[in-house]
C-alpha cells in the first residue's frame, strides 16, 4: 500500500508539560548507540565513549546531537559539495530527517536551503535545534530517532514523554503524529496535509476524521477499506487509477500523496509521474522509502520499529536493498 506506507510515523515527547510520566533511561550508552544509528546510520563504535563520557558528564541530549551533526564524519557522509546546486538542499533534507525525523515541507526546504547558501549548513543545523518544534518534539533530553527514548537527567528515574489522546492511541504508537497539532490522538482535516483523497483513503470509517486504529502504527486496515483495496493493487492498476485524466501520466493535481514522494518519483522533473517512473525500475514502495535515491534503505529513512528494520536487513549491515525488501513483511501490513 504505497500511500499508506508514505507517511512516517515521529515520535513526540512533550518535556515542557506535565503530562503522563513514563519511565526514561539513564543508560548514556544506549543513548549514544541509537544517536549513531539514527544520525550518522551506523553502530557506535569504540570512539564513541567519548561522547557516553560528556553525557554522563552533564552534556544534554540536544547539545550531543548538535555535536554529532556538525562533527566531521557527519559532514563527509550527508554532505558532497560536488553535487553542484543540489547539494545544500541534499543536505538540509538529511538535516530534516536526522533532527526531526521527517522529510521536509516545501517552504521549509526552500527556506533553510537558502540559509545554507548564505551561511553554512551549520546554521541551518542550529536554527533546527531551537525551533519550536524540536524544542515540542524532543526538548533537551528526547533522543530523535530512538522511538521516544528520553535520557534521565541527573539519573532521575521519569521524565515527561506524550500522553494519550482522546482516541486511546499515544503518540509513540501514532501514525501521522507530526500532524496532530493539537496533540489530541486525533487527526482532523484541518490538520491534514495531504490531499484531500490521501485522507479519504486513510479515513477507514468515513467519519471525517483519523482516529483510533486508523492512527495507530502497525494497524490492518479493514478488508473493504480504500487503504487495504490500494494496498493489494497492481503498481499497473494503481496508475490506471490515479491517471483520472487518461493522458498516460500522473499529473501532479492527480497524486494523492506527498509532495515528497511525487517529486522523488518524477525523476525527470517534468513535473509529472509516467508509468516508467511508477515503477522507478524496482517495488515502488521501496523506491517511496528510499529519500535519497541511492537504490538502499537505510535506519534513517525507515519510518518503522528497529525490530522490523533488521528483520529485512537480511546481511546485518545497516541497509536494506531491493533484493532484501519484503513488502508483505512491512508492519502496516501485517498488523505486527
Amino acid at each position: 500500500m504505497l500511500r499508506a506506507l508514505l507517511s512516517v510515523a515521529v515520535l513526540v515527547v512533550f518535556p515542557g508539560v506535565t503530562l503522563a510520566q513514563q519511565p526514561c533511561t539513564s543508560d548514556a550508552r544506549h543513548v549514544v548507540s541509537e544517536l549513531y544509528r539514527h544520525i550518522l546510520e551506523r553502530s557506535a563504535d569504540a570512539g564513541s565513549q567519548g561522547w557516553v563520557d560528556k553525557l554522563q558528564g552533564g552534556m544534554t541530549v540536544r547539545d550531543l546531537v548538535h555535536a554529532i551533526v556538525d562533527s566531521p564524519e557527519h559532514t563527509q557522509r550527508f554532505y558532497n559539495p560536488n553535487e553542484g546546486a543540489v547539494a545544500n538542499e541534499r543536505g538540509v533534507a538529511n538535516l530534516y530527517r536526522h533532527l526531526l525525523g521527517r522529510q521536509p515541507d516545501a517552504g521549509g526546504l526552500r527556506g533553510y536551503t537558502d540559509m545554507a547558501a548564505r551561511q553554512g549548513l551549520e546554521a541551518v543545523t542550529h536554527s533546527i535545534l531551537n525551533s519550536d518544534e524540536y524544542n515540542r518534539t524532543f526538548g533537551d533530553w528526547g533522543v530523535p530517532g530512538s522511538g521516544g527514548l528520553v535520557y534521565c537527567r541527573n539519573g532521575s528515574s521519569t521524565q515527561t514523554q506524550s500522553t494519550v489522546g482522546t482516541s486511546g492511541a499515544t503518540n509513540a504508537q501514532m501514525r501521522f503524529a507530526d500532524l496532530d497539532r493539537n496533540h489530541d490522538g486525533v487527526i482532523a482535516r484541518s490538520e491534514w496535509r495531504g490531499s484531500p483523497n490521501a485522507f479519504r483513503i486513510h479515513d477507514w470509517n468515513n467519519d471525517g476524521v483519523l482516529s483510533g486504529d486508523e492512527v495507530r502504527v502497525g494497524a490492518t486496515p479493514p478488508a473493504d477499506s480504500l487503504e487495504a483495496r490500494d494496498y493489494n493493487m497492481p503498481t499497473s492498476d494503481r496508475f490506471s487509477y490515479l491517471d483520472v485524466n487518461n493522458n498516460g501520466f500522473i499529473d501532479r493535481n492527480e497524486w494523492d500523496g506527498s509532495l515528497d514522494t511525487f517529486y522523488r518519483l518524477d525523476r525527470n522533473n517534468d513535473g509529472r509521474i509516467s508509468r516508467a517512473e511508477m515503477g522507478s525500475g524496482s517495488n515502488p514502495t521501496f523506491a517511496s522509502m528510499d529519500t535519497n535515491g541511492d537504490g538502499r534503505i537505510s535506519l534513517g529513512e525507515w519510518p518503522y520499529s528497529h525490530r522490523s528494520f533488521d528483520q529485512q536487513d537480511a546481511d546485518g549491515d545497516g541497509l536494506i536493498t531491493p533484493q532484501e525488501f519484503n513488502v508483505n513483511a512491512l508492519p502496516a501490513a501485517t498488523g505486527r
